[in-house]
């Protein structure tokens, strides 16, 4: 049956999967093929980009390349779509590239110098040098399949045909498709049944190749593998050291979700682990943030590691956030048009629901706040500093409160419901029937 296309649980792990990406990329970003740290972490900038404290790298980069088109629906796999992500990969190698990949960068290259549609170029160059080479598997399909596994949640195969299609426009090897098979059918899992299982996408590869992978997700699982995991510039390689920075954490749940997990996230210990392994940092580590957020979702992601991240083409996390929770609700919407199982399916649709003014997500009809924001973007409210709030009723004077994550009162402006969300001025205030409703200030 189609998960509730406007299922709070189920949009917010795919809100997380771009967001937990760019977190765990910005964390990886200092530390690239150099010394990785002994402890957490940090997002202090440099690398090879140079990049700010925060800034996401090509792995984001390439992922928004992607999401801007799975984010207004479809599949991924025709070849309208294929070319305007080909054509956006092609307009961010020209123009806002900041680090670029080698295997990649020789692709766009020769592409440039093709004649026909964009996708048509992309593919006949990574045709051509891997007849060169017979070496195309670099993790840079990879690093960027996370919001594909958002596209047709309720659908493995078509899952795999945009996984696969997507790949395929810089990395002919198929082990570069098959690692983003794998992973993306895993971030499917994640958002729709709540748990991380590596091995439910090997049915869907070529049957003399599941036992294969199957060994390589298992040597990933142990304590020392036999794999060097820092040599993870190969899709092979980059993929187990995400998975054993993942598997290995001590707060680690496979299973079905218990009363513990609700409690307690392994996500920022996760991608630490993932950093730590060395080698191409900001890589493995937004491989590993695509899948724990798609585990668990935006709520345990860090606010201030929310709040910091940003990069080409001149947006945030909030931004991330919505590309990811959009995508995967246009397919949730096309797959529940055509299913009649439950009413409960039928309630909610583009039509009879209400859009967020900020982020344009489908929630069901509020007749008394029909421009209310989203508990989302509510999320990301600031005071007038640019400053991020948490906004409340008053536990004894009632009505509307607000203060910073440290617990200090927000400004009397923000306490008074005056916030911004994305720049934009909103107005907060307490809801008739207990919490806080946000609603465009004009």
């Amino acid at each position: 049956m189609t998960p509730d296309p406007v299922s709070f649980d189920v949009l917010d792990r795919a809100s997380g999967v771009l967001l937990g990406q760019a977190c765990g990329d910005a964390l990886g970003v200092p530390y690239e093929f150099d010394y990785p740290p002994e402890g957490e972490a940090e997002m202090r900038g440099g690398g090879l980009g140079p990049y700010a404290p925060g800034e996401w790298s090509d792995d984001t980069q390439m992922a928004i390349c992607v999401a801007r088109v799975s984010e207004r629906g479809g599949a991924l796999d025709t070849e309208a779509e294929l070319d305007e992500i080909a054509a956006a990969f092609e307009e961010w190698f020209a123009r806002g590239a900041t680090d670029v990949g080698a295997q990649t960068r020789t692709v766009l290259g020769d592409a440039a110098r093709m004649q026909g549609s964009p996708s048509a170029r992309l593919v006949a160059a990574s045709e051509q040098l891997h007849t060169r080479t017979g070496k195309t598997a670099g993790n840079g399909a990879l690093m960027r399949t996370g919001v594909v596994g958002l596209v047709a949640l309720t659908d493995r195969e078509a899952t795999a045909r945009a996984a696969t299609a997507v790949a395929r426009l810089t990395h002919a090897d198929p082990l570069a498709a098959e690692s983003c098979v794998l992973w993306s059918e895993a971030i499917r899992v994640a958002v729709t049944e709540e748990r991380l299982d590596l091995r439910s996408g090997l049915d869907l590869l070529p049957e003399d190749r599941r036992d294969r992978w199957a060994a390589w997700i298992t040597d990933a699982e142990s304590e020392r593998p036999v794999a060097d995991l820092q040599n993870n510039g190969f899709t092979v390689t980059a993929f187990q050291a995400a998975w054993h920075a993942i598997f290995r954490s001590p707060f680690f749940s496979a299973g079905q979700i218990t009363e513990y997990d609700h409690m307690v996230s392994h996500l920022p210990d996760a991608l630490h682990r993932a950093v730590r392994i060395g080698g191409d940092t900001d890589t493995v580590a937004a491989i590993a943030g695509a899948l724990l957020g798609a585990r668990h979702g935006t709520r345990y992601i860090p606010r201030e590691w929310a709040f910091a991240v940003h990069g080409w083409p001149g947006v945030r996390g909030i931004d991330v956030s919505r590309m990811g929770r959009r995508t995967a609700q246009h397919g949730l919407f096309e797959a529940a048009s055509t299913e009649t199982e439950t009413a409960e399916v039928a309630l909610t649709t583009p039509e009879t629901g209400q859009t967020c003014p900020v982020c344009g997500t489908v929630n069901r009809q509020l007749e008394r706040y029909p421009d209310q924001v989203c508990l989302w973007c509510v999320a990301w409210a600031t005071d007038e500093t640019g400053r991020g709030v948490l906004l409340f009723n008053a536990s004894f004077s009632g009505g509307l409160d607000a203060q910073y994550d440290d617990g200090t009162p927000a400004t009397p402006a923000a306490r008074s419901g005056r916030i911004l969300i994305g720049g934009r001025r909103y107005y907060a205030q307490e809801a008739r029937f207990g919490g806080i409703v946000v609603l465009p200030a004009d």
